[in-house]
């Protein structure tokens, strides 16, 4: 049999890997421009949160930018079929992403679990579980993508592979299983900030209805969790011989994962911009709070998933629910 027959055909998923990444970029950084849009124009909340957003969808930019340019050179195909002089750009870009594709799914979350909090009131129960979640997950992929550099000494051997033999190299097993706890503690957080709402309004009294668009709303998460389980069970593909090829589903699900994670983190400030299109006042000053007792303490929690920026907790004293000059601030980030 001959060379060219043990070869695997030349097939290149670059394209497809351009195509449905940058359709992702464009959806993702819509909802982040209309969230920006609402948050400044409608709700006049424009926050720091807000910032940690654009960074997040710049960062996703520029990931995906890195991306195209890689497969450019030659991702998505099989090795063998990689001119010689195109591999080490092609290993290169792939792996400088990595640690700015992180970055760009962490700081979403980070955003998530701010608004969360906010809405917590006063007594926060709960928050330390979310802020938790969050630190080891900025630790675990922290840690993954120092490993990606510090692997081997000197770390360009990454993306030098025809120098292997005079490197001091970990096993490859050791990232890949770094990788692993980062990935599941991703799709694990994913999981907590999508139905951690869910808890937090089970006991307030209000329409079932209302209940469950807050939910929902609160709720997209969920699709990022999907991608997140998916995305770690392609982690092991990084240590592949035929890394540019096989790499497609890892770097598919990572990028899909960003962009509901981003999607996540602005859907709830949409309500009052969709409401405000439909001729309808959506200001702090409308509110019209659907709202209900919880607790033995008399708290009082406020909500209105049509309005504004969707979910607005309000924390108060029974004594000042009808008083409105009395009124408690709404907890918004």
């Amino acid at each position: 049999m001959s060379t060219s027959d043990a070869l695997p055909p030349d097939e290149n998923r670059g394209p497809t890997l351009n195509i449905v990444c940058w359709l992702g970029v464009a959806i993702s950084t819509t909802f982040a421009l209309l969230r920006l849009y609402s948050r400044k124009y409608v709700t006049h909340t424009l926050n720091w949160s807000d910032a940690i957003i654009g960074v997040a969808v710049l960062l996703h930019i520029t990931s995906v930018s890195l991306s195209s340019v890689a497969i450019s050179y030659g991702t998505g195909r099989h090795l063998a079929h990689i001119p010689p002089e195109n591999i080490t750009p092609t290993l290169f870009y792939t792996i400088i992403l990595q640690p700015i594709g992180i970055t760009a799914f962490l700081l979403p979350k980070w955003s998530v679990a701010m608004l969360i909090v906010s809405l917590m009131g006063v007594e926060k129960k709960g928050a330390w579980l979310l802020w938790t979640t969050i630190i080891i997950l900025f630790a675990t992929n922290v840690l993954s993508f120092i490993m990606t550099f510090a692997q081997c000494n000197p770390p360009n051997v990454a993306w030098h592979p025809e120098r292997i033999e005079e490197a001091d190299c970990l096993p490859p097993h050791v990232t890949v299983y770094i990788s692993y706890v980062g990935g599941s503690w991703s799709a694990f957080t994913d999981f907590i900030l999508a139905v951690f709402p869910a808890f937090l309004l089970r006991n307030v009294q209000i329409k079932r209805s209302k209940k469950i668009k807050a939910v929902i709303i609160m709720g997209f998460g969920v699709f990022a969790t999907i991608a997140a389980v998916i995305k770690t069970t392609q982690l092991s593909q990084a240590a592949s011989q035929d890394f540019p090829y096989d790499m497609f589903w890892l770097v598919l699900t990572a990028f899909i994962e960003t962009d509901f994670v981003i999607i996540a983190a602005c859907t709830p400030m949409l309500p009052g911009l969709i409401k405000k299109w439909r001729g309808q006042t959506a200001t702090r000053k409308s509110y019209g709070y659907s709202g209900g007792t919880i607790g033995s303490g008399g708290r009082r929690f406020m909500i209105d998933p049509d309005n504004a920026d969707s979910v607005a907790l309000t924390s108060m004293t029974t004594s000042h629910a009808v008083d409105n000059n009395n009124r408690a601030p709404s907890p918004m980030l």
